[in-house]
């Protein structure tokens, strides 16, 4: 199991002044690979990570040190550096949504598969980590079905909408202003709509995305020329789009709140890299929130999953033990004697089918023995002139030597 590595800098240990400057896509990770040795990075608003095989992880350390401008002794303190079972198992709970902000949200697989994609377009996964990642998804489909994790979705988009309920009470008489159309966005605005705001505004770069959720939702787009504008007239603000530096600024608060008379203006920014400046928190009557003040809110509805996480939890074990016999076996020479126990059953089914007297017996069994050992003697030949792990699991999957033959992948 030690083959698998993983640096994970996430929420429980990196503030998001630190994530939102730690952002890697699977070509920056692309240096640093071998013919050997493979990677899967993975990039979401609370998590940075790197799952590999055959790289050093000082090696990585010091590669995320020069993406990020981060010194490496700061990046080791705020990640998790974990190898063999550990990765694996981290991998699974992130899939699952066990390692979320919002324990069980349902938006991360996706995150993950997409992720997956975009590192199998460059090729950088290989035959152990395609495996892992399957194996993701597979956990994760058993824990949604398996147990009640999922059965009320949340996420940090709805937790948002909790927390400026909870400032509001009663949002009839509020107006809400979406930033971003994008999937946080959209339950955002969701969830606003169902908790019955009297007004909800949306407004995105690409004015038609706006629109089309505006459509779905019965709110209004407007031009993201308007934004000023749209800060104005509004009581609650939740920003959650891709931008790479703040869209909304101490300067242009200052000016919107002169316009306001200074009533008071609930800002929500659930992006990471962050779309609101941290310092529009200390203009008066403005009250800020990033995706790190829901921690708190999040915590409280905890207990109520807990049961269902120490189920999900059980799954994940028992599925890093079959994921580890599977790694066990990821050598020649196991392969090798799984083929002729494959061998041997096989020919004990065909024997058992035939009535013969015990002299016949002796002939068909050494026929077809002799038939099956030169039927597997290629294979077993090239197993030992070329042992490297994609051939081996290339043999097994040939030969559905793994109870879980039928996953797929490639590289």
């Amino acid at each position: 199991m030690n083959l698998v590595g993983c640096i994970s800098i996430n929420h429980k240990h990196a503030p998001v002044e630190l994530r939102e400057q730690i952002r890697i896509a699977p070509g920056d990770i692309l240096p640093l690979l071998h013919k050997d040795s493979e990677a899967y990075t993975l990039s979401t608003c609370n998590r940075t990570e790197i799952y590999w095989r055959e790289l050093d992880a000082s090696a990585v350390y010091a590669h995320l040190s020069s993406l990020s401008g981060i010194a490496g002794d700061t990046l080791r303190e705020v990640s998790e550096h974990l190898t063999g079972r550990d990765a694996v198992r981290h991998l699974f709970m992130v899939a699952s949504g066990l390692d979320s902000l919002v324990i069980g949200e349902p938006q991360i697989l996706g995150q993950v598969k997409e992720a997956y994609r975009d590192c199998l377009a460059l090729n950088t996964p290989g035959t152990l980590l395609n495996k892992a990642l399957h194996r993701s998804f597979r956990v994760a489909k058993r824990i949604r079905t398996e147990t009640d994790i999922g059965r009320y979705p949340v996420s940090v988009a709805s937790e948002a909408v909790e927390l400026a309920s909870r400032i509001f009470g009663d949002m009839n008489s509020s107006t809400a202003l979406i930033i971003g159309a994008g999937d946080m966005a959209s339950i955002a605005a969701k969830r606003l709509k169902t908790r019955g705001v009297k007004r909800l505004n949306i407004i995105n770069r690409t004015h038609r995305v706006a629109c089309d959720l505006a459509e779905e939702l019965g709110g209004t787009a407007k031009p993201f020329e308007c934004l000023n504008d749209e800060l104005a007239q509004s009581d609650i603000v939740i920003s959650s789009t891709g931008s790479p530096q703040p869209i909304i600024t101490r300067d242009m608060i200052e000016s919107v709140m002169k316009r306001r008379r200074n009533s008071p203006l609930f800002i929500i920014d659930i992006a990471v890299p962050r779309d609101v400046a941290p310092d529009v928190g200390r203009c008066y009557n403005c009250y800020l929130y990033d995706i790190d003040s829901l921690t708190t809110i999040v915590d409280r509805n905890f207990s109520h999953r807990e049961e269902q996480a120490r189920k999900a939890l059980d799954i994940i074990d028992y599925e890093v033990d079959r994921f580890e016999q599977w790694i066990g076996a990821l050598d020649a020479q196991s392969t090798i004697r799984d083929l002729f126990t494959m061998l041997e059953g096989y020919l004990e089914e065909q024997l058992e089918e035939l009535t013969l007297d015990e002299q016949e017996r002796a002939v068909v069994e050494k026929v077809l023995r002799t038939s099956l050992k030169r039927f597997i003697h290629r294979p077993v030949s090239f197993l030992k002139a070329h042992p490297g792990i994609d051939h081996i699991e290339n043999t097994r999957r040939i030969f559905q030597l793994d109870e879980d033959y039928q996953d797929r992948h490639k590289r």
